[in-house]
């Protein structure tokens, strides 16, 4: 037992070692985001011991999921090579252990917290997908689009009367037994023992890993996709447009690249009215046809996931800031830099006026999505409340001395942000109280109130730093 524990040690270090401290930090604060949007909302809604162990343990599987999927597939992946087969003969048994072990406490507590033990086939199978789509198997995406749409398309698909039998107990039965054999397959296609076709498809899977698992540059060189492809016809309009303005102000922004760009939420927030316009005919013009538990599932969900995006909408700012320091050097050199004394204040101004334009767009957005699948006036002001508290903690990291090495996110920030959020809701919480009100008008104020403050602290703490470009040269 104590070697296997110390060989999952080695390959858990092995297996960080591969990632950006950017990327990995991110993951982290998006495992630790997970925990405290469940511990607010817990707070916030009147839940009984039940229902808030089920909200705790379905965090908790949603953090494993995160880093099990994004952190620990794609780099053992990597590990699985043909050198190390020769030089550690443990290691593919080793990881197979780790990643059985994962999948069953991710299947195992998704299970509980849904409360559907008959949903669990269909989450086992759901969970298998997903790491096998971040491991780089391009059919899994599809299968994954169609399973999650499955309960509703098969009502428009199948005679009337099917949809039924296809989404009963026999169905489920049916996915209970493909489990063990889809499992099967799946770990040996994820770590093979090798061969020729594995040496083949190798390379190629490598590449798509690559978008999920953002490797360090010297220790896995693989291609990198900076933004989605869908935004970059929009990001070069405006970028030629300011290149020919020469506006020193807009050239600090193009420094950072696409993914650091307000255009690189334009597919994002269209795809968002998109999919609430789609929701919002099936539930209208087939209302007898979906089921209501569909329907409220949909209302349930939906608005903390949501307000999830929002709380991470700034960032992508210090990812880029610390990834394009050559970039950033580059531009100091030319006149397009403008005055160098000036450089903080512009930069600070820009990245102020995006942020906040994307969290009022994107909040936008979430409501008329919320609206449009037949929520009622006290969901909307819940969905704002949520908008407001995680559009305060997304701004709570935005202005800093990014000259230094630990400018932007970090993990102790991180963690004042949630627990300054903890705060709020408390305060929202008593106010509610004293007032005879619900919580929500109180946690729709306060944080916009705090968020005054603290970016009013931030900006005298922006200028007051060195020059930003090139970031992170301060250690």
């Amino acid at each position: 037992m104590n070697a296997a524990l110390r060989d999952v040690q080695v390959i858990w270090r092995a297996v960080a070692a591969q990632r950006e401290p950017g990327a990995l930090r991110s993951l982290y604060l998006t495992a630790g985001a997970i925990g405290a949007c469940a511990l607010i909302l817990a707070v916030l809604d009147d839940m009984d011991a039940m229902r808030m162990l089920r909200l705790f343990v379905g965090a908790a599987a949603g953090a494993l999921a995160l880093l099990w999927a994004f952190l620990f597939v794609p780099g053992s992946v990597r590990l699985n090579s043909p050198i190390n087969a020769w030089l550690l003969p443990r290691q593919r048994r080793r990881l197979l252990q780790v990643t059985t072990v994962c999948w069953l406490l991710v299947t195992a507590a998704t299970g509980f917290a849904i409360g559907s033990w008959g949903d669990l086939p269909l989450v086992a199978l759901a969970t298998l997908g997903l790491v096998l789509m971040t491991a780089g198997n391009k059919p899994v995406a599809w299968l994954l689009i169609a399973g999650g749409n499955a309960p509703w398309l098969l009502y428009f698909v199948l005679p009337p009367g099917w949809g039924d039998v296809a989404t009963g107990k026999g169905a489920t039965v049916v996915l209970g037994i493909l489990v063990v054999p889809a499992a099967v397959w799946g770990l040996r296609w994820l770590y093979p023992a090798g061969g020729d076709a594995y040496l083949e498809r190798r390379a190629g899977q490598l590449e798509r890993v690559g978008r999920f698992d953002q490797c360090g540059e010297d220790e896995q060189p693989v291609q990198r996709d900076v933004a989605w492809p869908g935004n970059l016809p929009f990001y070069f309009t405006v970028w030629r447009r300011d290149l020919r303005r020469a506006d020193p102000d807009a050239m600090l922004m193009h420094a950072l690249g696409p993914a650091a760009h307000w255009t690189a939420w334009i597919a994002n927030t269209v795809t968002l009215l998109i999919v609430g316009i789609a929701a919002h005919i099936i539930l209208t013009w087939a209302r007898d046809k979906v089921p209501q538990a569909f329907a409220a599932w949909l209302l349930n969900v939906a608005p903390p996931l949501l307000a999830l995006t929002i709380a991470f909408s700034t960032a992508q700012y210090g990812q880029q800031l610390r990834r394009t320091q050559r970039e950033q050097a580059l531009l100091r050199l030319t006149p397009l830099a403008g005055n160098a004394t000036l450089l903080n204040r512009r930069l600070a101004a820009r990245l102020l006026r995006q942020a906040l334009a994307c969290w009022a767009a994107q909040t936008v957005a979430v409501l008329c999505v919320t609206f449009l699948v037949g929520a009622d006036t006290a969901t909307l002001l819940r969905q704002l409340g949520l908008c407001s508290l995680a559009g305060q903690a997304a701004m709570t990291g935005l202005l800093a001395d990014y000259a230094n090495a630990n400018g932007g996110w970090n993990v102790a920030l991180g963690l004042r942000a949630a627990g300054l959020a903890l705060v709020q809701v408390m305060v929202a919480v008593v106010m509610g109280g004293l007032t005879g009100t619900t919580p929500w008008p109180w946690l729709v104020a306060v944080p916009l109130a705090v968020c005054a403050i603290l970016l009013r602290r931030g900006w005298r703490r922006m200028l007051a730093a060195p020059p930003a470009f090139p970031a992170g040269r301060m250690a």
